[in-house]
């Protein structure tokens, strides 16, 4: 019993380590005695560290200038520079980690965004670029003032934005304060370090970050706000807890400030291991045997016979080479061919998908060296003729061969759904191109970017035996060159606060967003969405139409497919446990018992269908009847025609969940 006890202790430690600590957490650690740790991360691998290492704030701060930039100072810091910074961080966070050594790591820390120099000068500015961090994954935003900024505190959290203060040595006014110096050493100042703190605290501050001040004034700036965690960096030990920059404790740019302790010397161990690495490549001591592979003898003298311009078989050794035996992995090839890339003379080769290597010379009658980009692309395509186009240009030179082009917008984890969509669009041109992209824009920072379905190879054997021309799949970068949601966005204020946009306020600026530079790369005639998502169909209908684009682009609106006990078909049903798809067809019977059922109005249609899911245990989160243009509600007496009805609710299965979205068209009355 010891053994499934343990078991059950860790999956329960495990589970909990997946959840965000939140401020609620936060606060119940110092309400407890606790002492709370905070750090800067400025990207990726520094988020993973100190996510792993258990802090409970992790604070993308603008010394990311001096830290990351080059800069002299913070002041030259962007508001571009540091969304991009925490959109990555947010994603180190949320990465999930794996037990070291039997610890499991404790829950995700919060995360704040330090807004810039300059991005808070008047409220109007506070308010969006503090909702932009929001968006970019930040819990939190930290201002720098004193009681000046007590008004800007107030606004943002009437808005909804937590807010952290930070007081004593603000670097963004350090001229106006006589520099990077220790602040409040007199009673007059120290006094008004502890009067800016409770008005900060008065305005609604969460959390306050005291700098460089003597160990008395951060007692006292804790003592004056009891109920609010101050964090202190170079302020003493008798605050809540303390913030260090990472570069600063791990050594990264020599010497620490003196209030810092120097918890590792990775500066120095970075510079031996680049001297150690530039003189072993001079020497030719790396790589070694342990760091190539080999082809197999066969492939080897195949090549050779395919292509004999290559030279011979045998290798050239390196110095540290001669004499090593391996043979193991059998003999040394020359070099690895460069793919699509002409030699000298014009011998370069091309690999095919079958393995085979053709001169690039001959690749559709290309003249070496020429204008081969086009042929290449051409080359990528399967047997059956599907092009799988990676980026901007490639969807540029295939698009000016094709016809008439529809094209098929996913994200991949295609089913039946998907390829119907694919069998619908064929019927109004003469080229398919579908795109596989996870639009990172439209996931907020709580939802399942990272582990939303990935399954490429599967989608790309699917699209060829539904005769699909093309297939874009792009990483991000090519999508989103500055990152994710981009300096310009496409914010479809017709339905914000309606329905789905209530529950997910980034989402459909998202949508718009990524399906506009879809549409301007790929330049289709007609595009081909699904009814299932209802609002998305709208608010393409209405871009196209706002941006003058309606008379370029058709929207094919196909019916929603369903599985034959009419559950919706969604790349998320994947996640649906064996009792959560016995519930799940319960959606659609409840739309089309309520729409069906004679004298049904709005009104009744909202009440029956959420007595109906809530009955079979779902959590509902709306029931919409709404103008399917619109997307206005229809009033509860209002006529029921030309309706669409919606539904968006939550199924359970222990700790598990899924959120499913359905809809039913009501046809206009005859």
């Amino acid at each position: 019993g010891g053994g499934s006890g343990s078991s059950a202790a860790t999956a329960a430690e495990a589970t909990a380590a997946a959840r965000p600590l939140g401020l609620a957490g936060v606060l119940q650690r110092f309400q407890k005695g606790e002492k709370l740790t905070m750090v800067t991360a400025y990207d990726y691998p520094s988020a993973r560290f100190a996510r792993g290492a258990g802090v409970e704030l992790v604070l993308v701060g603008d010394s990311l200038g001096n830290c990351r930039l080059g800069l002299a100072d913070t002041v030259g810091v962007t508001m571009d520079d540091m969304l991009r910074a925490t959109a990555a961080v947010r994603r180190g966070i949320d990465t999930p980690l794996h037990p070291q050594g039997g610890v499991v790591p404790g829950p995700k820390p919060m995360l704040v965004g330090d807004m810039p120099f300059g991005s808070y000068l008047v409220e109007s500015e506070a308010l969006r670029n503090a909702a932009a961090f929001r968006m970019a994954g930040a819990d939190l935003v930290k201002l720098e003032g004193g009681r000046h900024m007590a008004p800007f505190v107030r606004t943002l959290t009437a808005a909804g934005i937590g807010v952290m203060g930070h007081i004593g040595l603000e670097p963004q006014r350090a001229l106006l304060q006589g520099g990077l110096r220790l602040q409040g050493t007199t009673a007059k100042t120290a006094l008004e370090i502890v009067r800016d703190a409770q008005e900060l605290a008065s305005a609604g501050a969460v959390a306050m970050v005291v700098e460089c001040v003597p160990v008395e004034v951060g007692r006292a700036v804790q003592a004056a706000v009891p109920s609010v965690p101050v964090i202190g960096i170079g302020a003493g030990g008798e605050v809540a807890g303390q913030v260090l920059v990472c570069d600063d404790f791990l050594g990264v740019h020599g010497s620490p400030p003196s209030f810092v302790k120097l918890y590792a010397d990775v500066g120095r161990a970075s510079a031996e291991a680049y001297t150690a690495y530039r003189s072993e490549v001079r020497s030719g001591a790396f790589p070694a045997a342990q760091h190539v592979r080999r082809m197999r003898p066969e492939e080897l003298r195949a090549l050779h016979e395919l292509a004999p311009d290559l030279g011979p078989a045998e290798p050239r050794l390196s110095p540290c080479s001669r004499g090593q035996s391996d043979s193991a992995v059998g003999p040394r090839a020359t070099s690895e061919p460069t793919t699509g890339r002409p030699r000298a003379g014009g011998g370069g080769l091309f690999e095919l998908a079958s393995g085979r290597f053709i001169p690039l010379g001959k690749v559709n009658g290309a003249a070496p060296g020429g204008s081969t980009v086009r042929a290449l692309s051409q080359l990528a395509a399967s047997g059956n003729g599907t092009h799988v186009l990676r980026t901007r240009r490639e969807v540029h030179s295939w698009r000016r061969a094709a016809r008439r082009v529809a094209f098929v917008p996913t994200m991949g984890n295609l089913h039946e759904g998907h390829l119907e969509l694919v069998d619908e669009a064929k019927k109004h041109a003469d080229d398919v191109l579908v795109s596989v992209f996870v639009n990172p824009s439209q996931f907020a920072p709580h939802e399942d970017l990272d582990r939303y379905p990935r399954t490429l190879e599967r989608d790309l054997e699917l699209l060829r035996s539904r005769g699909t021309s093309a297939v874009f799949a792009p990483v991000p970068a090519e999508v989103y060159p500055q990152g994710s949601p981009g300096g310009t966005v496409v914010v479809p204020r017709f339905v914000e606060g309606k329905s789905e946009d209530a529950c997910r306020p980034h989402f459909f600026t998202g949508v718009a967003t990524v399906c506009l530079k879809l549409f301007n790369i790929c330049q289709p005639d007609a595009v081909v969405f699904g009814q299932k998502d209802a609002m998305q169909c709208a608010v393409v209908s209405r871009m196209l139409e706002d941006l003058m684009l309606d008379l370029h682009i058709s929207l094919v609106v196909k019916a929603t497919s369903r599985e034959a006990d009419g559950l919706a078909r969604s790349s998320r049903n994947s996640y649906l446990t064996p009792e959560m798809r016995r519930m799940a067809p319960a959606i659609y019977a409840a739309l089309s018992s309520a729409t069906q059922a004679p004298g049904a109005t709005p009104g009744s249609v909202r009440s029956t269908v959420r007595e109906a899911l809530e009955l079979a245990q779902m959590e509902v989160s709306y029931v919409s009847v709404a103008d399917p243009c619109e997307m206005d509600e229809r009033g509860d007496s209002d006529e029921l025609a030309n309706s669409v009805v919606s539904v968006a609710c939550l199924l359970r299965d222990g700790d598990r969940e899924c959120r499913l979205i359905d809809n039913v068209v009501v046809p206009a009355a005859l």
